[in-house]
């Protein structure tokens, strides 16, 4: 029996977290946050909506009245990112702190696979994991292939060697060959072989661990029911981000009649990874599903609520709670011409100028489409400022060489000192993958360095001190040079008992010389926009900003096939009851669904800023009648370019 959960119970939690808490700070909830965090239904929270917040109270809540000692919590999320909000959260409430052991489990949804099915799958096979890795595996595969093979799939429409994987069907693993090559063929042959040498090194694709725990939950039945038992409370956070196969895959562990109260929580109107890969989930995000909405913003001013209400394709009654700014500049909507489209960032600026200093620390700008193929006639971010580079960010992506990590690092040019030991830890893992060292478990089972274990591997040799005094030394470089640099690997492989000369490490370890052009652009801090007047805006895809909360937002019209994203969605803006466009999974490129994905990015991109929203369009593609209705009854800001 679940511990009920009541107003009383929610009320004296916030009087203890908000005492002593600043005004603007203080925790209040409405009749539908109450709602979400009484019962399980499941729950549509608008864009800052406090998600978050509602999903820590109510884990505290429940951990406070938890009365097992053996069954737990199960919160699923699909990303770290997301997960680590969430533990932040409940961290400070030493009720929570209950939940970051067992019984429970706090992970992505990868994780919760991973612990409970695949990797006890994958043992049960005599299969040792070492890199769960799309990219990786693939470039694996390839490495592997005769030339012959490399030529059938590049010769074949639809012939990717990302196909080459394990799949869950009709009751059984199936391996799937890209290009279907007849068995008595060399490509066959040679993926095939290809294949048995990624399993035997550990690579393997992320769904291809779905596979392994849907075959181990086909072969025995009681593994599901274990979970049940072990977990009679499951929460999905960011469900809207949930793909198909893993919402198939959790309703076959914890279906509707196991006993198991299950509740999902996000918004499927910032669905926008629909169309990206794999089928989207549709017990959440399909158009007929009925949620539970919680339709008040704490990020936003009720004018932007307004401005933007019909871009929510669910038709949610969205409000925004957010003070208004006195004398705050108007949103607006920047038209430009051929003639002007390079002013519009410069235009925004000038708009922006208008807020208090204290309201315009993060601003940004976001397109739908980073950059076209070449010779393409379309619309991109580019189109605005062509130094735009949608490779430069702050998030490090691990480079091929160790060298190339260090550079990264040399000098300390920008950002956190973590984030550079963060990046030179993930090398020193791969390192370790590549001379394949293991680690001891508690349970006394031998398995490969992660980043969780790899302090475990460096106090099992005995090198920790000596360890964190090298990466010490390696982020304070200031330069990197071909002898320092042999050193420098000499001695890391040295501490880390790796022999520098292994077939695998010695060219992970090289010296790799990058021209100074390239130096120089590798420690750019981001795609940042210095205007005349002194403010600064970083510009990005509507993809990489998902999340985040800004002061002031500019979305920039772009070009998809042959539609283009504001001009298709300036109706919806006019009009809050116009039928929103359905997105069709069987034709994701048919102009309904194309016109679906705008409505969804443009939800999210539109609903970032807390005090300032403008958009940038075409004067062929606004009409006089649309511009009218927008600034007159809509209370928009017409800002033409042409005419300045």
């Amino acid at each position: 029996m679940l511990p009920q959960l009541d107003d009383d119970a929610i009320d004296t939690l916030l009087v203890r977290l908000n005492n002593g808490a600043l005004p603007d700070a203080t925790l209040v909830l409405d009749e539908a946050r109450r709602s979400a965090i009484r019962d399980y239904q499941n729950i549509h929270a608008c864009p800052g909506a406090g998600k978050t917040t509602i999903i820590a109270l109510k884990l505290i809540l429940l951990a406070q009245k938890w009365p097992a000692r053996h069954h737990g919590i199960c919160v699923l999320t699909h990303t770290n990112i997301a997960k680590d909000e969430i533990l932040e959260r409940i961290s400070v409430d030493a009720a929570g702190r209950a939940l970051l052991s067992y019984p429970h489990f706090i992970g992505t949804i990868q994780d919760f696979t991973h612990t409970f099915l695949a990797l006890p799958a994958c043992r049960a096979k005599g299969i040792v994991v070492r890199r769960v890795d799309d990219d990786a595996t693939a470039g694996f595969l390839y490495s592997r292939l005769s030339k012959t093979a490399r030529i059938f799939l590049a010769s074949g429409h639809q012939r990717d060697i990302s196909d080459l994987r394990f799949e869950f069907q009709n009751g059984a693993l199936k391996l799937t060959v890209p290009g279907t090559p007849g068995e008595h063929t060399d490509s066959y042959r040679s993926m095939r072989d290809a294949k048995k040498d990624a399993i035997k090194n550990g690579y393997l694709f992320f769904s291809e661990m779905y596979a392994f725990a849907e075959d181990l939950l086909a072969a025995n039945p009681a593994v599901g029911n274990a979970l049940c038992s072990r977990f009679p409370a499951v929460l999905v956070d960011e469900m809207q981000d949930t793909q198909k196969y893993q919402d198939d895959f959790l309703t076959r562990i914890f279906p509707a009649n196991s006993g198991v109260e299950f509740q999902k929580v996000g918004d499927p109107d910032q669905a926008i990874f629909d169309g990206m890969g794999d089928r989207p989930n549709d017990s959440f995000n399909g158009p007929a599903v009925v949620l539970q909405a919680i339709a008040d913003s704490g990020r936003f001013t009720n004018t932007i609520a307004s401005k933007i209400r019909g871009l929510s394709s669910r038709r949610v009654a969205l409000t925004g709670s957010r003070a208004e700014l006195e004398n705050a500049p108007a949103c607006s909507i920047i038209v430009f011409d051929d003639d002007t489209i390079g002013n519009v960032l410069t235009k925004f600026g000038e708009i922006v100028a208008g807020l208090p200093a204290r309201n315009r620390r993060t601003v940004k700008v976001v397109g739908g489409i980073a950059q076209n193929e070449a010779g393409g006639n379309s619309l991109n971010i580019q189109s605005y400022w062509p130094a735009f580079d949608r490779t430069l960010s702050h998030r490090m992506a691990l480079p091929s060489t160790f060298c190339g990590a260090a550079r990264r690092c040399a000098g300390l040019v920008d950002g956190p000192v973590h984030s550079y030991t963060h990046l030179l830890r993930q090398c020193v893992v791969e390192l370790l993958r590549l001379a394949d060292k293991t680690v001891v478990s508690r349970y006394g089972n031998a398995g490969p360095i992660t980043f969780a274990n790899l302090g475990q591997y460096l106090a099992a040799i005995g090198k920790a001190v000596q360890f964190n005094r090298l990466l010490a030394e390696m982020v304070m470089m200031d330069e990197v040079t071909p002898d320092g640099w042999a050193t420098l690997a000499n001695a890391l492989c040295a501490v880390c008992d790796v022999d520098v000369g292994h077939q695998d490490v010695a060219p992970f370890m090289a010296f790799s010389e990058v021209p100074e052009e390239l130096d120089d652009e590798a420690v750019l801090p981001g795609n940042v926009f210095s205007n005349p007047n002194g403010v600064s805006m970083e510009v990005s895809t509507i993809h990489g900003v998902k999340g985040e909360t800004h002061d002031a937002t500019l979305v920039l019209e772009t070009k998809f096939n042959k539609l283009f994203d504001v001009k298709e969605m300036l109706p919806f803006l006019i009009d809050n009851d116009l039928a929103p466009p359905v997105y069709d999974p069987e034709h994701p490129k048919n102009h309904p669904s194309i016109r679906a994905g705008f409505m969804k990015k443009l939800y999210v991109a539109t609903s970032r800023a807390r005090h300032l929203v403008c958009l940038a369009v075409h004067k062929d593609r606004i009409t006089a009648e649309q511009r009218q209705v927008l600034h007159q009854v809509k209370g928009w800001a017409i800002v033409d370019l042409e005419l300045a």
